[in-house]
């Protein structure tokens, strides 16, 4: 990751996010939209698989969006700053996490996408079961242990 033409115009900003294919673009730019409603609270409007608009409920703030592996802003507002420093944070907290997450999505496809055959999910299935049991079985216990009031 680094950054390409930070100077006095934010439209100029961009950090290259080291990103190998327009599926991982996509994915990223939806982490990130997801990320600024929960998160932080702001309006979003997907345009695109690659590009949202950022809202705090009143007004449109900017555009972010994902070309070519950059991570760009088009500013709508006069002062986008707050924005920056949000893009900012989530790369500082959640980069490296989003690449792992959709570099194992995309390792692990055929395994997900058999579902529910998948073994993936049939040792998922025995562990909940295997608590389920031991739960009732809790149940059971204090059931009995009851009897003498």
């Amino acid at each position: 990751m680094s950054l390409a033409n930070i100077g006095g115009d934010i439209d100029n900003f961009g950090i290259d996010l080291k990103l190998d294919s327009l599926e991982a673009e996509a994915f990223y730019c939806e982490a990130l939209r997801l990320w600024f409603e929960d998160a932080k609270g702001y309006e979003t409007l997907s345009m695109t698989d690659r590009e949202f608009t950022l809202g705090d409920g009143f007004e449109d703030l900017a555009t972010i969006y994902i070309h070519d592996s950059i991570l760009r802003i088009k500013a709508v507002v006069e002062d986008p700053y707050e924005v920056l420093i949000n893009l900012l944070e989530f790369i500082a907290e959640h980069h490296k996490k989003t690449i792992e997450v959709y570099n194992y999505l995309l390792e692990n496809e055929q395994e997900i996408l058999s579902w529910p055959d998948s073994d993936l999910y049939k040792n998922e299935s025995v562990e909940k079961e295997d608590e389920k049991s031991n739960a009732d079985s809790e149940d059971e216990s204090e059931e009995d242990s009851d009897g003498w009031i």
